[in-house]
């Protein structure tokens, strides 16, 4: 099945499923604020039902002495009535939280999972993705990043820990075992000509890195010495272009950029390591572990979860490419046109935006 094959499936299923769960989360906060709001108001009635008793005694005939008694002893009485009511208006309030708490949570996770789902199979046409990786503590995060449409971004964490390569600290042996590369220039007794000086990749960690379809840029570092080496890589096609740099506590050096260096160094060879390099940072593309990130327009859509805004934006896309619009007319349009309904009047736009004929009454 194709992207946009599967992609048509998966916005009436998963993102459709994500929609109407976020409807629900929705209904439920707003129910929790009404909730609230009506508690509220009750212990506000209270308070003004003890002022209200208390301002009683001031208007009665009787004597000082005798209105104080029975105002003292009817108020302890109200007071005490009053306040096991407002007990009991806080525990319901309390109760009817917890339960509405309970599943406004469920479906914000079911909601999540669900739109996990459909962006997980990359259903969008994508502007620019790249993945960042970064080592910490003896292992990796990485971070898919994809641009889209529409000012749709979005993000994915990755397993690294899947990773034969990335599980733990990868070193440049990884991908080319005896790699020397030249760093400075000596001179000795037996030669007249400078002579350079190799530094040994082989226990060099990668550090940091930033890969997208044709282009690399990583740090390896050494941690006995404080070292580190910058590589940028990039092809296209059959060319490619890569620059190395080294740097010390002494100095930074162009190793590709000297060519007193560079022609002690065997190019051609580094950027088939390179190439492998970035080929396994994209790999790891295949192993999402969680959705950390959705924006339209640089608002966070994880947060405010108004999913069928999102939705709309996502046909809005879609309807402007022909090869989703032809793999939506592959799909049971009354199936289609049954799970948008479910949304209310936002799907019904939906459906119009599709140009889903509404399906025929047997």
């Amino acid at each position: 099945m194709s992207e946009a094959s599967n992609g048509a499936d998966l916005l009436f299923t998963e993102l459709a499923d994500a929609v109407r769960y976020s409807q629900n989360w929705e209904r439920s906060i707003k129910e929790q604020e009404e909730k609230r709001a009506r508690a509220k108001q009750q212990l506000e009635e209270l308070d003004d039902l003890s002022a209200r008793l208390s301002s009683v005694f001031q208007h009665l005939s009787l004597d000082a002495e005798d209105s104080d008694a029975l105002s003292r002893k009817i108020g302890e009485f109200a007071d005490l009535a009053i306040q096991q009511t407002k007990e009991r208006v806080n525990a319901k309030l309390k109760a009817a939280l917890d339960e509405s708490f309970a599943e406004s949570k469920s479906e914000e996770l079911k909601a999540k999972r669900s739109l996990e789902s459909y962006l997980a199979a990359t259903p969008l046409p994508v502007i620019d993705e790249g993945v960042t990786l970064e080592l910490r503590d003896s292992s990796y995060s990485a971070t898919a990043e994809y641009r889209c449409p529409n000012e749709i971004e979005y993000e994915f964490l990755l397993n690294t820990a899947s990773s034969p390569r990335f599980r733990g600290e990868f070193t440049f042996a990884g991908v080319r075992k005896g790699v020397r590369l030249p760093v400075r220039l000596g001179k000795t007794w037996l030669k007249k000509e400078p002579v350079p000086d190799f530094e040994k990749l082989d226990d060099y960690a990668l550090s940091k890195a930033r890969a997208s379809k044709n282009h690399l840029e990583a740090t390896f570092i050494n941690r006995e010495t404080g070292s580190q080496i910058s590589l940028v890589f990039s092809r296209s096609g059959t060319d490619s272009f890569a620059t190395i740099e080294y740097s010390d506590d002494k100095e930074k050096v162009d190793v590709t950029g000297e060519a007193a260096l560079s022609k002690h160094f065997d190019l051609a060879m580094m950027k088939g390591a390179a190439g492998r390099l970035l080929d396994a940072i994209l790999d790891l593309r295949k192993e999402k572990l969680q959705l950390g990130k959705l924006e339209v327009e640089g608002v966070d859509v994880l947060s405010t979860l108004d999913l069928l805004g999102f939705m709309q934006r996502v046909v809005v896309v879609l309807a402007k490419s022909k090869e989703a619009m032809e793999a939506m007319r592959k799909v049971d349009p009354k199936l289609a046109i049954e799970r948008l309904r479910l949304l209310g009047p936002g799907g019904t736009k939906i459906i119009e935006a599709l140009g889903l004929a509404p399906a025929r009454s047997s």
